[in-house]
Formats: C-alpha cells, sequence, structure tokens
C-alpha cells in the first residue's frame, strides 16, 4: 500500500497531537478541538464529517452516564456509604485498605470514577489520621481500584463506551454491558491480592506533617513585618513597593487592626501599622530587617500563629470542574470568593517555591489557605476544590436516594437487555430531571465538559483515519513486521502499545486513535470479528497505573498523597506487568 497526501495529512495531524496531548502545551480539549479544525480546514473531512463528534453516539451516552453519575452523587448515596465505612474500619490498616478497595471498585463500575476517587479522598484520609497512618498507603490503592474497577462493565469508564461505539459502527454489533464482567472481576480479584501481599508493603508511606506550615516549607520562608508610619511603603501600591519587585518576596497578605488577614490585590495601598504576611527566602528576610520603616515581628510562623477562633488552615486540590485552571493564582480573588487566603501550593507532590501570583493554576494541584470558619461552607460546597478534610455537604437530597438507585438500575437492566445505550441513559437523566433527584443547574456546575468537548474534537480524528487508509496502513505494516502466526503475540503487543501510550496523554484520545487500527489489525489477521482486539484497547487504555499523569484519578491522588513519579513506577509498574501478563493469555483464551 502506498501512502496518499491525504494519509500523510492525517499522520502529520496525529504526530503533533500526541505530541500536544502529552507535552500539555494545550488543555487537552483544547488539542482535540484544534485537531477537528484542521482535519476541517485540509478538507481530509467534509462539515458534516468533522462536526460529527459532537453527535456521536459515544459523546452523547458518556454526557448521559456522567449526568446519571452526578444525580447519585446529588443525592449524598456516596458519601452515605464513605460515612459507614468509617464506623466498620476503625484503625486496622488492612480493614480500611479492604473495604476501601472493595467498595470503590464496585462503584466504579457504574459511575465516573474520577468522581468516585474525589469523594472518597476524603473520608481516607480522615480514616488514615484516626488510624495514625499515613494517607499515602491508602490514596495510590483507591485511585487503583476505582480504575480497574471500571473495566468490569461497557459503561464503567468513558473509554470503554468510546471503544464499543466504534466497535458498533465497524461491525454492527454491540457489545453487552456485562460481556466482559468476569475478565474484569478476575483482574479486580488479582489487583486485591496483589495489593495485600505485594502492594501494600511497597506503598510508600510518607510522612504526613501535622504541621502544615512545616508540610509546605512555610515555616523557613513565612514571616510578618510591621509597616511604620516612617517607612517609605506607606502610601504606595504594593505592586510599587521595594518589597514586591523582589522575585523572590510575596506579600500574601495584610493584617490591619481590627481586621482579620486578607488576601490584598496589588493595586492595594500599605496603610501605617500595616502587619504584611511575607513570603521571603532567609537572604531577603536579613534584608528587609535593615530596610527603613519596617519591624521584623515573626521570623518564623507556624500553624498556631496562623488559627485561631475565626481561621482555620485548609488544603484543598484543585479538582477537574474547577474554573480556576489555566489562570494565574494573583487573577482570583479567593478572599472576596471563600474568604481564604492562599498561602502555598504544591505540584506533583513538591511545594513550588516561585511567587503566588505567577502561578498558573493546574488540575491536581494542591493549595494551602487560610480560611476563614464562618465561610467554610461556601468553601467546602464550592464544585472546583477537593477539600482535604471531611466535612458533610449540603444541599444534598438524602430523600431522593432511592428513586435516584432505582432510576439507575433501570438504565443498567435496559443495557443489560440490549436496549441501545445512550437511549437508556437518556431516558435516565429525564427521570433524574423529573423525579428531583438532580436540577439542571447542579448538573451545568459539575459535567465534565473536557470530556465532552475532547470526546467531540477527537472523534472526526478516528473517522480521519479510516476514510484516508491510515489504520489500514499501519495495521498492514504491523503484521507485516510482526508476522500473523501469533493473534496472542499480537493480542500483547497491542495492550502494551496502548498502556505505555495512555501513560503520558488522555486514555480517550488513546483509545480514539488506536481502535480503527486495532480493528483494521484484526481484519489484516483474518478475523472476521474485532472483539478481542477492541477488548484488548479497552482494558489498555482504562488500566493507567504507570504514571501520575495518565489517568486523572492517578492525578488527583499525586500531590495528596505527596507520591513521586517513581513511585507510580514501581508500583504501578508491577501492577502493569501483571495485568498485561493476565490480558495476554485470558483474552484470546475467552475470545480466540
Amino acid at each position: 500500500m502506498v501512502l496518499t497526501i491525504p494519509m500523510i495529512v492525517v499522520i502529520v495531524i496525529t504526530i503533533i497531537a500526541i505530541i500536544l496531548f502529552i507535552t500539555e502545551l494545550f488543555p487537552v480539549d483544547v488539542t482535540a478541538i484544534l485537531v477537528m479544525v484542521s482535519l476541517l480546514l485540509t478538507n481530509i473531512l467534509t462539515p458534516e464529517e468533522g462536526l460529527s463528534g459532537f453527535s456521536n453516539e459515544a459523546t452523547i451516552t458518556v454526557m448521559a452516564l456522567l449526568i446519571l453519575s452526578i444525580g447519585l452523587q446529588s443525592t449524598g448515596l456516596v458519601d452515605q456509604i464513605g460515612e459507614r465505612l468509617e464506623t466498620i474500619t476503625g484503625k486496622s490498616e488492612w480493614r480500611i485498605s479492604f473495604f476501601t478497595i472493595v467498595i470503590v471498585g464496585f462503584l466504579s463500575a457504574f459511575m465516573s470514577n474520577t468522581a468516585i476517587v474525589a469523594i472518597f479522598m476524603p473520608i481516607v484520609i480522615k480514616l488514615a489520621n484516626f488510624a495514625k497512618l499515613s494517607p499515602s498507603k491508602f490514596l495510590m490503592p483507591l485511585s487503583f481500584a476505582a480504575m480497574i474497577g471500571g473495566t468490569s462493565t461497557v459503561i464503567g469508564t468513558s473509554t470503554n463506551i468510546i471503544v464499543a461505539n466504534y466497535y458498533l459502527q465497524a461491525t454492527g454489533n454491540s457489545i453487552g454491558i456485562f460481556e466482559f464482567f468476569y475478565i474484569g472481576l478476575i483482574f479486580f480479584a488479582v489487583f486485591i491480592l496483589f495489593m495485600f501481599f505485594i502492594g501494600r508493603h511497597i506503598v510508600p508511606e510518607h510522612k504526613k506533617e501535622d504541621n502544615l506550615t512545616a508540610a509546605y516549607n512555610l515555616h523557613k520562608y513565612l514571616t510578618q513585618i510591621q509597616v511604620m508610619p516612617s517607612s517609605q511603603m506607606v502610601g504606595k501600591k504594593i505592586e510599587d513597593t521595594e518589597l514586591s519587585k523582589k522575585d523572590s518576596v510575596d506579600i500574601i497578605g495584610i493584617n490591619r487592626v481590627g481586621e482579620p488577614l486578607w488576601f490584598p490585590e496589588q493595586i492595594e495601598a500599605v496603610l501605617p501599622n500595616d502587619n504584611l504576611l511575607v513570603k521571603a527566602n532567609l537572604e531577603d528576610i536579613i534584608s528587609i530587617q535593615n530596610m527603613e520603616g519596617l519591624i521584623l515581628k515573626q521570623k518564623k510562623i507556624d500553624d498556631k500563629k496562623l488559627t485561631s477562633e475565626d481561621a482555620i488552615l485548609v488544603e484543598a486540590i484543585i479538582g477537574q470542574h474547577s474554573t480556576f485552571v489555566g489562570r494565574k493564582l494573583g487573577e482570583i480573588d479567593f478572599y472576596e470568593l471563600f474568604r481564604a487566603v492562599p498561602l502555598a501550593i504544591r505540584r506533583s507532590g513538591f511545594p513550588l517555591s516561585k511567587k503566588l501570583d505567577d502561578v498558573i493554576i493546574q488540575f491536581g494541584d494542591v493549595l494551602l489557605m487560610e480560611a476563614r470558619r464562618s465561610r467554610m461552607d461556601v468553601f467546602f460546597n464550592y464544585p472546583g476544590f477537593i477539600a482535604l478534610e471531611k466535612m458533610k455537604k449540603k444541599n444534598f437530597r438524602k430523600e431522593k436516594s432511592f428513586i435516584a438507585i432505582l432510576i439507575v438500575l433501570g438504565v443498567i437492566i435496559a443495557a443489560a437487555a440490549n436496549v441501545n445505550m445512550a437511549i437508556a441513559a437518556l431516558t435516565g437523566c429525564a427521570f433524574l430531571f423529573i423525579t428531583g433527584c438532580v436540577s439542571m443547574r447542579y448538573v451545568y456546575q459539575r459535567l465534565e465538559w473536557r470530556v465532552i468537548f475532547l470526546l467531540a474534537g477527537i472523534l472526526p480524528l478516528g473517522l480521519a483515519v479510516d476514510k484516508t487508509g491510515v489504520g489500514n496502513y499501519l495495521a498492514a505494516h504491523f503484521v507485516e513486521y510482526i508476522g500473523a502466526s501469533s493473534p496472542t503475540l499480537i493480542i500483547s503487543l497491542l495492550f502494551l502499545s496502548t498502556t505505555l501510550l495512555t501513560s503520558f496523554m488522555s486514555n480517550n484520545a488513546t483509545a480514539i486513535l488506536l481502535a480503527p487500527i486495532a480493528i483494521n489489525l484484526a481484519h489484516q489477521l483474518g478475523f472476521d470479528d474485532p472483539k478481542p482486539f477492541v477488548l484488548t484497547i479497552m482494558f489498555a487504555a482504562s488500566t493507567s497505573f504507570l504514571t501520575p499523569i495518565g489517568y486523572q484519578t492517578n492525578t488527583l491522588v499525586y500531590g495528596a498523597g505527596q507520591y513521586t513519579f517513581s513511585d507510580f513506577l514501581k508500583v504501578g509498574g508491577l501492577l502493569t506487568l501483571i495485568v498485561w501478563l493476565l490480558a495476554t493469555f485470558l483474552i484470546p483464551y475467552f475470545y480466540f
């Protein structure tokens, strides 16, 4: 087969997309839209084909299932389960691990695993603290349990739905909601055994600092200075002061007589006798002492100095729904929104040393803030935060829990009876709305719009891969170099390739790129039904244990557990090896 110009264009667009997905130069949803636009501008796809991702059945089904998951969350069902968990685990490490893994794994088979992890993180941290154990012993297994639990059903992950939809379009046959449940169950059983006999001994136990200022290294850099009336800073805007112009000095807060600590804007004028909360290195602290009109009141600030009857220190993870992602910290008025003052930020397990104002917020960042106790309800109920302290949320519709469960069960039963998945899920959403289980406003706030736009933008790339013959071209060369003598070997290599790729880029994007290739590969090998190859993509793209950036649940626990990249390589690498070997033999055993 000879490469044509359209094939070369699609290959180039695909390579650029992969680079952008891995480097995250742009958010993944923006990259997906850029891919769609590129395919339209190069006339690879017609406008109808290029925009088809927005009306694609996979996109609609994922959106509907996410709404069903949100409906269950809005009734407080998952939180109620978590509260029950607290009563049965006590201080036992193995009970905390076992019940967390089993409950999270089961729920993730039917709900958004990212949402499950977000809900259970504060619960698990509270259980760990009560048992005087490190939360890091439980957060990584929590993420892995959610991922592997999602492999049990078609609706367990959006990746499964995408690949199942490709299979339906290519063959006209559907994949039943529980069709590969037994393989997922074997994976999950082996995962439990792995965690209790191997994993629990190699999951890192990072000591959690009792003093949060020490955990973020603030005790070395946080100090308080008083501005005397004679100071040259008096009357100047913060951005114009000599202190603010120092690269390593950050004026975090102002404490005026009779007022609580608050986060000032850069145009705020400094007044006589202002107490400034300043983050600076040792060299700058010494130079501050020598500046006329400034008095160093406290060289070191600890948790006790930052907490009072009115204030409390709180850690919060930037969630996937947060409107703060991509914005500079200095652009957000935390005090006006939450009566909170950002003190430090941790990314990838380590505190950032740069000026807070200049930090561009990313998903998974952990913020340390001083917040007003009187506004904690607003703080904890903001959908963009995952507060790492258990607190009951308001506005739960607990009286609707039973109705919501019945609706979701109805959707599952309908899907199991071969009712079209999109129709069943949309019908369930309609019943959630008309029965008052969830409001449209609540859904708009919490729906993973990035996932929807990612799918809408990237799905046309799969269409282009098929239309131009790129999928068939790559599959033919794969068979040419590897050979067709051992389908089991090809399943093994396909699983490994998918796992490695999805470890560094969106699992949904990986599935969309590889599903057409897998189907063409099956045809090249002479298989009438490409189901085993499709299932290989499903399982591999949904079990990204290897890195903290390959799956959203890993990103969520990365900072909270104070893990390093190597922690995931060590634990997740061994688990990936086990799952890879299982898939290599289980998929051919059941489907060849």
